[in-house]
């Protein structure tokens, strides 16, 4: 794998990190939510633990791809890591 890609798998395996620790976190905190937002907050969980899924196989992706072919799947990945952070922020934002 060239540099720059070890580069780009270790800052996704250490934002998908992150982001794991911030969901089980979102997820214990589910008991102090009122009864009324349980619901669209166990929505948005489900919502977001789907785009970490998605990250996670884009991350499998990047490490599988070739060298000819990983920009392309670099370039994929970001949009699904864009989406996820987009997704993460408004939740996060929302049940403050």
């Amino acid at each position: 794998m060239s540099s720059s890609r070890d580069q780009y798998v270790s800052k996704m395996k250490a934002q998908l990190d992150e982001w794991n620790a911030s969901i089980a976190a979102m997820e214990e905190r589910a008991s102090e939510i009122n009864e009324d937002a349980k619901v669209k907050y166990h929505e948005q969980l489900v919502a977001l633990r789907a785009r970490r899924a998605e990250g996670e196989k884009k991350l499998e992706e990047v490490q599988a791809a070739t060298e000819s072919t990983w920009k392309q799947v670099k370039l994929e990945s970001d949009n699904v890591w864009e989406a996820f952070k987009d997704s993460y922020q408004a939740f996060a934002a929302h049940f403050k």
